[in-house]
């Protein structure tokens, strides 16, 4: 499983980043929203907007897209 984090420097942006690093046994990736790298992730999963916490299975499917602390801390329990 990996967990993409897409920030964009606001609060949001880092209390998402803060609880996926502390997410154990997955792979992260974070990203700058406004990087190359983050708007070519953003175009190939269909993301238009940021913050915004991408989960990829190992095939590199969509599991979960959201921005609520809530659903990723019901997803990961």
């Amino acid at each position: 499983m990996l967990v993409n984090v897409l920030t964009t420097g606001d609060d949001v942006s880092e209390k998402l980043k803060t609880y996926c690093n502390g997410l154990p046994d997955v792979d992260k990736k974070v990203m700058d929203a406004a990087s190359d790298e983050g708007k070519s992730f953003m175009g190939a999963h269909g993301v238009s907007a940021a913050p915004m916490v991408v989960v990829l299975d190992e095939d590199g499917k969509d599991l979960l897209k959201t921005t609520d602390m809530s659903e990723l801390e019901k997803f990961f329990s």
